[in-house]
């Protein structure tokens, strides 16, 4: 895609994200930084920030493939980490470590999804291995059209979606 298509379908997926009932109800969002064409979430950002809402972003630790989010209450406070994506800064006093609420958003990018609300990401779990127990969390992928498939192929392991929203349109699954 042109990085008009880029901006223009992340807008339409903004405007979505920000009506639906989890993103409005949720005081804590767990955010990713976009990168490589992903879905844009800087508009996301700005909109929780003026609503008050807590944002917390990823910090990777590559040696046990695992996660933790971080507050941040500005852009200045993300830095260049793992696979260059943009992380929450090595200053522990810019950074607070989210503790699992029920009235938290997680925001999940990833390469491809599908119908029945399954993603793949980049290979290594981050995601599923973070979201493993903490099933309170609602869960939201964004991705954009194209990256929609009819069936990914999935493991015991893989957390499937509550939701996924695109420029055109949002699908939501039901946990059972």
């Amino acid at each position: 895609m042109t990085e008009e298509e880029v901006l223009a379908k992340s807008e339409a997926i903004l405007q979505k994200v920000i009506k639906t009932p989890e993103y409005e109800e949720a005081d804590n969002i767990l955010l990713y930084a976009d990168c490589n064409h992903e879905v844009m979430t800087r508009g996301i950002f700005e909109d929780a920030i003026l609503h008050k809402k807590r944002v917390y972003f990823p910090k990777s630790d590559r040696l046990t493939n695992t996660m933790e989010f971080y507050q941040v209450v500005s852009v200045k406070q993300l830095e260049k980490g793992f696979m260059g994506i943009l992380e929450p800064r090595e200053d522990i006093h810019s950074r607070y470590r989210f503790h699992t609420r029920e009235d938290t958003l997680i925001i999940v990018p990833g390469v491809a999804f599908d119908t029945s609300g399954y993603r793949i990401g980049y290979g290594k779990g981050f995601y599923d291995r973070y979201l493993v127990n903490k099933r309170q969390i609602s869960t939201m992928a964004l991705a954009y059209a194209c990256q929609i498939v009819d069936e990914i192929p999935k493991d015991a392991y893989d957390i499937k979606m509550d939701k996924i929203v695109t420029e055109e349109i949002i699908y939501s699954f039901l946990r059972i």
